[in-house]
């Protein structure tokens, strides 16, 4: 198991929440949407360097 994937996802929730609420009156559907993509990106990153 790579440490890297669950660092990544940490700081890339807490940047995605963060950006949403500074953001919240233009756009808060990154809630979601990005962090889910951000989480698939960052595991397929992860394995791909672990493999």
């Amino acid at each position: 198991v790579c440490v890297f994937v669950y660092v990544s996802i940490y700081v890339c929730v807490y940047m995605y929440v963060y950006v949403c609420l500074y953001v919240y009156v233009y756009m808060c559907v990154c809630m979601y949407v990005c962090v889910y993509i951000c989480m698939y990106i960052y595991v397929c990153v992860c394995i791909y360097l672990c493999v």
